[in-house]
């Protein structure tokens, strides 16, 4: 499984169609490798991430800053979200690179136009397999 790039014109980050998205029985078996090895800041993330896919029935959206505030970070937690994103790659089989950032494994980016923020939010498939891995594993160490 690699992302491939429209070799028309190489300069640009791929938009969702042209992307691979893993299913979600995929992420699901991602999630059940590496989710022990990531770190407290890196569980955060996710865990901000899936409660706003779940919770906030508005708006899944959020700002990175809102991200870095969640775990714990100083500044924009974009790097973290790359590290985090080059793990699932990695399990998953997929390539990245400056055109195919290792984040587009896990999360999708949205421009306000209103307002120039960027916004980011789980990809469906993933927050679908985390609810299912923290049904199956985190809500059952209790």
């Amino acid at each position: 499984m690699t992302i491939s790039l429209n070799h028309k014109d190489k300069n640009r980050v791929l938009n969702d169609d042209e992307r691979y998205i893993p299913s979600e029985e995929e992420y699901l078996e991602a999630f059940h490798s590496i989710y022990e090895g990531l770190t407290p800041g890196h569980k955060a993330i996710l865990n901000k991430l899936y409660q706003h896919s779940y919770f906030m029935i508005d708006n899944h959206r959020l700002r990175t800053w809102e991200l870095s505030a969640s775990a714990g970070y100083d500044g924009d937690s974009s790097g973290q979200i790359g590290i985090l994103g080059a793990k699932f790659c990695k399990f998953l089989g997929l390539e990245y690179d400056e055109f195919r950032p290792p984040a587009l494994a896990i999360i999708s980016w949205f421009n306000d136009e209103i307002n120039g923020y960027w916004y980011i939010e789980l990809i469906p498939e993933a927050a679908r397999a985390f609810k299912r891995f923290r049904l199956e594993t985190v809500q059952s160490d209790k």
